[in-house]
């Protein structure tokens, strides 16, 4: 997914991507977490936001919004 974003005299286009980090049996593995974020900012993609949906009061995932420039 694209999106554009305006500085002054300056356009940048953007990709976007969800990253999901599922609920496991021991709970969020943060370790992978990091890990995967760490390669994806090795490849450009910046963590933008993140939510966490959550099934009643129990969180069932993270997602995590990022974007790089084109």
């Amino acid at each position: 997914r694209y999106g554009t974003e305006s500085t002054g005299d300056m356009t940048t286009t953007f990709e976007h991507k969800v990253v999901s980090f599922g609920l496991g049996w021991k709970g969020f593995d943060h370790a992978e977490m990091e890990r995967q974020l760490d390669e994806l900012g090795r490849q450009g993609w910046e963590a933008v936001a993140s939510l966490q949906p959550s099934l009643g009061a129990a969180a069932t995932d993270i997602l995590v919004l990022l974007k790089r420039a084109r």
